[in-house]
């Protein structure tokens, strides 16, 4: 299928070409969402968006843990033209009225173990705010007749993502569909995804590695996704044996808590086999954790460094594991890097210096 450079175009042409075929698989429920419901549903949320009054451009919200119906409300929000603000679970207060107040959403969609947190937000920020209540395993919206008129101008909002606020309050980083989805279809060019593929990975939705490389991804690639709720050292390796992934997604705290925890059973040992690779980012990842990883699980780690400001895409080893060098985040993917000085100068090679990228 050729590229697509908006959301809207991609889901439509993923639900025709293979609408039977899966694109989340939720673990918990054992529920598996098509592409063709995901471009229905698509459809229903921007034919329910509209009858709300909320129009292309808007902002859409949502607090809610990772599972069918985070994915939709994330992909559907963008293919329906509106502006999706993921909304981080463990956000503190301050950094959640922050988000709710600069963002000015028109709705928020949040799971009933979220939504007081976001009641008691909304009246602290004095704003009145439709919330809607949403089961985690899917979206109960009526069907819709007529598919998305959205625009499909590549250039256009398509997220407006808030960074860690590490060093103050959360700041808004807002990505257009070209910028998400170059970033997809280099992820997915990259690491050589095909739609027989299928990735486990349980990093958050509100997070851009659990966004940009998990999800859209995949979505680019026509493959699969196991998205566990929240990562589980105890179901890692048999939601590995029971859904068949080839690659994983993961953050160095995980491999950490897989390298401490009891050796797989035989039938995981027989499933871990068949995955291809693992990616890590997120943070460095030590090398003698990688180094162990590979030899105690047989999987080689791509190690790569990512931005929400980049939509996750910055550096990345190379998939040869020949031409991987471990404890660095790679070369530059899909980007142009450089190293300065303070006066803007370019550095040369071993001088310690800032990192620049466009």
């Amino acid at each position: 299928m050729p590229p697509a450079d908006d959301f809207r175009t991609l889901v439509e042409a993923r639900g025709r070409a293979a609408p039977a075929a899966p694109f989340l698989c939720a673990p918990e429920s054992g529920r598996v969402l098509a592409y063709g419901e995901l471009a229905r549903t698509a459809d229903a949320l921007a034919a329910d968006l509209d009858r709300r009054g909320i129009g292309e451009a808007e902002r859409v919200a949502f607090m809610l843990p990772n599972g069918i119906a985070a994915a939709t409300l994330f992909v559907g929000t963008m293919a329906a033209g509106r502006v999706v603000v993921p909304v981080n679970l463990v956000a503190q207060d301050a950094h959640l009225d922050h988000t709710l107040a600069h963002s000015e959403p028109r709705i928020v969609y949040a799971s009933p173990e979220h939504a007081d947190r976001v009641r008691d937000a909304l009246a602290r920020i004095g704003r009145t705010i439709p919330l809607e209540i949403v089961d985690p395993d899917g979206l109960d919206l009526p069907p819709s007749s007529t598919p998305s008129s959205a625009d499909r101008d590549p250039g256009r909002p398509a997220m407006l993502m808030y960074t860690s606020g590490t060093t103050g309050l959360p700041k808004g980083v807002l990505l257009s569909h070209a910028n998400m989805l170059h970033a997809g279809s280099t992820v997915a060019a990259h690491h050589r995804l095909r739609a027989a593929d299928r990735v486990l990975s349980s990093l958050p939705l509100y997070h851009i590695n659990g966004q940009c490389i998990t999800t859209v991804g995949s979505l680019a690639a026509g493959g699969s996704i196991v998205m566990p709720r929240r990562f589980s050292v105890s179901r890692w390796w048999a939601d590995v044996e029971r859904w068949r992934p080839t690659w994983l997604n993961l953050v160095p705290t995980i491999v950490a808590y897989l390298l401490n925890a009891p050796d797989p059973t035989p039938g995981e040992r027989e499933a871990i086999a068949a995955i291809r690779f693992a990616r890590s980012a997120s943070a460095p990842l030590p090398p003698d954790q990688q180094r162990a990883f590979e030899s105690r699980f047989g999987v080689p780690i791509v190690e790569a460094m990512g931005l929400t400001e980049c939509a996750s895409v910055a550096f990345c080893n190379p998939m040869a594991p020949h031409e991987r060098r471990i404890g660095s985040p790679g070369k530059p993917l899909a980007i142009e890097a450089r190293v300065v000085d303070r006066a803007g100068n370019v550095l040369g090679e071993g001088e310690r210096g800032e990192i620049l990228l466009r």
